[in-house]
């Protein structure tokens, strides 16, 4: 007998201490001398950063610290899947968004404090002026002719073209011989 997994519950073995409270969340740590930090985000998906104004939030009392894309020097975040054979154009990804914000939450700067409450609240303060960019949400629609750029390093905002076959006689066989052929659009979750 099989076991059945589609349509069933998978009991998960992490599930009873994190429902239970029996388990340490990175929240639920504390350290003498530990500091927290509020990252500012960009509440719009496209745009030029004209200037990042940071004076009101460093005058917060327990404020060490306010830093922008421009104000440290940070390694890029890696692109976390290097494909192969498929000629990928990786961007830069700075961890803080220097000139432009590709899209909303993308991270424009940071504040270092000494407790969560006002790290938060000194974010708050931070005021970003933007210049919007036309924006486009919908994949196909971003690699069309026309299609605002995101990365200027990408042209047609098009990061690869990746094919996978198995053998082109196989396929055209099997879709020869199929009694029943079923075509479905699925989208994925943003990642």
């Amino acid at each position: 007998m099989s076991t059945r997994i589609f349509g069933s519950g998978i009991r998960r073995r992490e599930d009873p201490r994190l429902i239970t409270g029996k388990a340490a969340y990175t929240d639920d740590v504390s350290l003498p001398g530990m500091l927290h930090m509020a990252v500012v985000r960009s509440p719009v998906a496209h745009a030029r950063i004209q200037a990042v104004h940071t004076e009101e939030a460093r005058s917060v009392e327990g404020v060490l610290g306010v830093f922008t894309g421009r104000d440290v020097d940070l390694a890029p975040i890696p692109c976390a899947w290097l494909l192969p054979d498929s000629d990928l154009k990786t961007p830069e990804h700075p961890a803080l968004a220097r000139d432009k914000v590709r899209y909303v939450g993308d991270g424009v700067a940071i504040v270092v404090a000494t407790d969560r409450s006002r790290a938060q609240d000194a974010a708050d303060l931070v005021h970003v002026e933007y210049e919007p960019l036309e924006a486009v949400v919908d994949p196909e629609k971003a690699a069309a002719d026309g299609a605002p750029q995101l990365f200027e390093d990408v042209p047609g905002n098009l990061a690869f073209r990746w094919v996978a076959t198995s053998g082109e006689d196989e396929v055209e066989r099997a879709f020869r011989e199929s009694p029943v052929i079923v075509t479905e659009r699925i989208v994925q979750q943003r990642l």
